[in-house]
């Protein structure tokens, strides 16, 4: 399937200028808000990804831990042989 190339680059441009527009837009709005009112935004948003989230199967969730279980054994191994040749990992 061939791309349009006239529809890409337009669609390029547009994002080109979305992006410039909310650079300036974050430039403007920088030291407008106070530590807390930053941390409360991020707060509701992921509250509010957690909520709009898809409920995990029983599946994904054993695959996840199985990760987690070797992520962390791997970890066990580098820190025993980092302690074994006394060098910082």
């Amino acid at each position: 399937m061939a791309i349009d190339k006239e529809l890409y680059r337009k669609a390029y441009e547009s994002l080109r200028q979305w992006s410039e527009i909310e650079k300036v837009e974050r430039a403007r709005e920088a030291g407008r808000l106070s530590p807390e009112e930053k941390w409360r935004q991020f707060v509701d948003l992921f509250e509010f990804c957690w909520r709009i989230a898809p409920p995990q199967s029983e599946g994904e969730r054993k695959q996840k831990l199985a990760s987690l279980d070797r992520y962390y054994e791997r970890v066990r191994k580098l820190e025993a042989w980092r302690r074994a040749h006394g060098k910082a990992a």
